[in-house]
């Protein structure tokens, strides 16, 4: 049986990790930035013209942040639509995010900002 600590240990095999800087917009308070060591990408097919309840535009990846980075303690940050990724100086504005994998990875679908 899978459990959250087994989950979290198979993250260690993705191959690939990326640091990257979320800037999170709460309701009611300032922006705040969180740095990221693990993340990755996964590249949508390009055959999709949806991908769940979005319509894709072309320019959408997946990325995927681990819980215990984005809440070391267990400070209960939340990744929601609007929110900022930075990864190596490629900006992405999430557009759905989602706590997945017995709740250790959050699942973003992002698309890239044209400067």
């Amino acid at each position: 049986m899978l459990n959250q600590f087994i989950a979290q240990s198979l993250m260690g095999l993705v191959p690939g990790k990326l640091a990257a800087v979320l800037t999170l917009l709460p309701d009611s308070a300032s922006p705040i930035t969180v740095n990221v060591f693990n993340a990755w990408l996964k590249p949508l097919d390009v055959n999709l013209s949806a991908y769940g309840h979005l319509n894709l535009q072309g320019d959408e990846t997946i990325i995927k942040i681990p819980d215990s980075e984005l809440n070391p303690t267990s400070n209960g940050r939340e990744i929601r639509a609007r929110d900022q990724i930075t990864i190596g100086g490629t900006n992405y504005r999430v557009v759905s995010a989602r706590l997945m994998s017995l709740r250790t990875v959050w699942h973003c679908v992002a698309r890239k900002e044209i400067a």
